[in-house]
């Protein structure tokens, strides 16, 4: 129970860096007012924003699993919190902003969380005992 509780607070410190991460990406693209877009636009921006960010969130959490070095049922563990946290804080946020049906009807999400849960997983199974 200890090491859940320890692996879901160490879930929002990778939502908090894979955010920063998502801003980074997303900077090139300009910061005009996205919800004045039409509805395809918008949607389309915010996939982009989840696909360019996928890459390093899956790093992120990759880093992270090579930091805690965890055995395998730890590493699934891990993979399984993380990527469960990030999704009950997007879902949150896109409630909060009523923008929940935009946020899960784009493939970006589900690409991003992949990547967050594979981090783990292959820092597990291909590290060098």
């Amino acid at each position: 129970m200890k090491a859940l509780i320890k692996d879901i607070l160490f879930g929002f410190v990778i939502f908090i860096v894979v955010m920063i991460m998502e801003f980074l990406m997303t900077q090139p693209f300009g910061t005009q007012d996205i919800r004045a877009l039409p509805q395809d636009e918008y949607r389309q921006y915010v996939n982009l924003a989840f696909l360019l960010t996928a890459i390093p969130a899956g790093l992120v959490t990759y880093l992270f699993a090579r930091w805690q070095k965890p055995d395998q049922k730890a590493g699934w563990r891990k993979a399984w919190t993380w990527m469960l946290v990030t999704f009950v804080i997007y879902v949150a946020i896109g409630i909060g902003n009523g923008n929940l049906e935009d946020i899960l009807s784009v493939l970006g999400i589900y690409v991003l969380l992949a990547f967050m849960f594979a981090g783990p997983l292959v820092y597990v199974l291909f590290k060098s005992d």
